[in-house]
C-alpha cells in the first residue's frame, strides 16, 4: 500500500505557502462543472478551463506540468526522495456536491522499464487552497485504492483500502463521488463498465465546499503521472443506458427486478450506490431504452411499459418498501 502522504514536517511549510501564495484570494464560481482532454496542449488558456500547478509556483510540489503531448503529464523533480507530490487545481470552479474522473497511468522509471515501483494517480476534492483541506482519492501500481482527508499538510484514511486484481501501472479510470456527507470511490481498468457499486465508500463532514484538482504521488524517482483526461461535476456521471440497471443494454423488467433485491445497480441515474425509491422512477420513465434509443428522460419518446404490469410492479414496489422497514425495527 503507498498512499499519497504529505509528511508533516512540512506542515509549517504549508501555511506559510496558504499565508503567501497566489491562491490567497481566489474566486469562485458555480457551475455545471468542467472537463478537460488536454487535446489543445495547454493547460493554461482558459481552454477549457486554467489549471494552476503547484499552488501558483509556491515551490512545494515542484516538478514538470506539461500537456504539450495532448495528456497532462506530471513529471516530479529528481529529488531522491521517492516521495515526490505534484498538484495541480482548477481554482474557477467551486463545487458542493462533486463527481470526478480521470483516466490515467503511471509510467515507470524509463531506466527500469520493466519495473514499475510505484506511483499514486490522485483526484481531489472540496479543496480549500488557503487552509490545504479537503478529500482525495488515490490508486497506485499496488492496486490499492483509498480515500484520504486532506488536513492542511498531513493526511488521513478515511475508507478501507481497496485491493484490486489491477493497477495503475497500466490505463485505469479512477472516479470520487462526494454526495453531502458521502465519498465513494470506483477504479476499474480502460475498456471495462465502471463497477456498479463503489469500492471504496466513507463519511465524513469536515468540508462542505471547494475546488478540484488532480496530482501524482511517486513512490520512486522518475516515475510519472499520464492524465488522458479529468473532469469534474455537479451531477453524476452516467455511462450506457441510464435505468438499465443490470447492464445488459436495454431498460426492461429484469432492472426493475434488481432494483426490488436491492442492486447493486449500474447505471443509476440518482444517487450512484445508493438504491432508493428515485431509482424506481428513473427507471420507469426510462423502460423500454436501449443503447441504440438514446437516453433522454422525455417520457413522450419512451414506450409505456403495460397497464398489468405497471400494476404488478407497483404492488411489488410496495411490498419491498414495507419489507424494509419491517426489517429495519
Amino acid at each position: 500500500m503507498s498512499p499519497i502522504h504529505i509528511r508533516r514536517s512540512r506542515l509549517s511549510l504549508w501555511k506559510l505557502v496558504a499565508a503567501t501564495c497566489l491562491l490567497c484570494t481566489p474566486t469562485y464560481s458555480f457551475a455545471a462543472g468542467w472537463s478537460d482532454n488536454f487535446n489543445d496542449g495547454n493547460m493554461l488558456d482558459g481552454n477549457p478551463v486554467t489549471w494552476l500547478n503547484d499552488l501558483g509556483g509556491s515551490g512545494l510540489f515542484p516538478g514538470d506540468y506539461n500537456a504539450s503531448s495532448g495528456d497532462l503529464v506530471m513529471t516530479p523533480a529528481v529529488d531522491g526522495s521517492d516521495s515526490s507530490i505534484m498538484i495541480s487545481l482548477v481554482p474557477a470552479v467551486s463545487f458542493t456536491d462533486v463527481y470526478m474522473r480521470t483516466q490515467g497511468v503511471v509510467l515507470p522509471d524509463p531506466n527500469n522499464p520493466t519495473v514499475n515501483k510505484g506511483g499514486n494517480l490522485v483526484l481531489l476534492g472540496r479543496v480549500d487552497p488557503q487552509a490545504l483541506t479537503g478529500y482525495l482519492v488515490y490508486f497506485d501500481v499496488s492496486g490499492n485504492l483509498n480515500m484520504q482527508i486532506l488536513l492542511g499538510g498531513a493526511t488521513v484514511d478515511i475508507g478501507t483500502t481497496f485491493d484490486a486484481p489491477f493497477n495503475a501501472g497500466s490505463e485505469v479510470n479512477v472516479e470520487m463521488d462526494i454526495v453531502g456527507d458521502q465519498l465513494s470511490a470506483y477504479a476499474w481498468p480502460v475498456g471495462q463498465p465502471r463497477p456498479a457499486a463503489p469500492q471504496v465508500t466513507a463519511t465524513d463532514s469536515s468540508f462542505t465546499t471547494g475546488i478540484s484538482g488532480a496530482a501524482f504521488a511517486e513512490d520512486d524517482d522518475l516515475t510519472a503521472g499520464v492524465f488522458r483526461y479529468v473532469s469534474a461535476q455537479s451531477t453524476p456521471f452516467v455511462d450506457g443506458v441510464p435505468g438499465d440497471y443490470n447492464n445488459n443494454g436495454v431498460v426492461d423488467a429484469a432492472d426493475y427486478v434488481l432494483w426490488r433485491n436491492g442492486g447493486p445497480l449500474a447505471n443509476e441515474v440518482d444517487t450512484p450506490g445508493t438504491v432508493n425509491a428515485a431509482d424506481y422512477t428513473a427507471w420507469q420513465a426510462r423502460f423500454g431504452n436501449t443503447s441504440g434509443r438514446g437516453s433522454g428522460l422525455a417520457a413522450a419518446a419512451v414506450p409505456e411499459p403495460t397497464t398489468l404490469f405497471l400494476a404488478f410492479v407497483t404492488v411489488g414496489a410496495g411490498l419491498a418498501a414495507n419489507g424494509r422497514r419491517r426489517t429495519a425495527r
